[in-house]
C-alpha cells in the first residue's frame, strides 16, 4: 500500500484557494507572453493527466463489466442492463403501489394515534 498521498486529503475550497494563490503569485513575476506560455503549459498538464485518467477508468469499467451506454439502441430497446428478468425498471407498478398503500396506512395509524 503506498503511504505517500498526493495530492493530500484537502478541503476541495483550500486546494482551489491554493491554485488561485500560485496563480495570482505568477501573474506579478512574469510579462504577458511568459504568463501565456506557462498557462498554455499548465492547461497542457492537465488535459494529459484527464486524459490519462480517462483512459484508464474506461479500462477499469470494462474489466469491471460496468460500462453502461443507456444511450444505445439496445438499452432504449428495452435490453438494457436495468432489466429485471423480463421486465424494466419502469414496470414496477405493482411494487411501487404496494409501498404507497404501505405508507398511507402508516400515516392513517400515526394519526389515529395522535388523536
Amino acid at each position: 500500500m503506498q503511504n505517500n498521498i498526493f495530492p493530500p486529503n484537502i478541503d476541495p475550497h483550500l486546494f482551489s484557494i491554493l491554485a488561485v494563490t500560485i496563480g495570482y503569485a505568477c501573474v506579478g513575476d512574469y510579462n504577458v507572453n511568459e504568463q501565456n506560455s506557462l498557462g498554455n503549459w499548465f492547461i497542457l498538464l492537465g488535459q494529459y493527466l484527464l486524459t490519462h485518467a480517462a483512459q484508464q477508468q474506461l479500462i477499469e469499467s470494462r474489466i469491471e463489466k460496468n460500462n453502461i451506454n443507456i444511450n444505445s439502441g439496445k438499452s432504449k430497446a428495452g435490453n438494457g442492463p436495468f432489466i429485471d428478468g423480463d421486465r424494466s425498471n419502469q414496470t414496477h407498478r405493482d411494487e411501487i403501489d404496494f409501498l404507497l398503500d404501505a405508507v398511507s396506512k402508516i400515516q392513517r395509524e400515526l394519526r389515529s394515534m395522535q388523536k
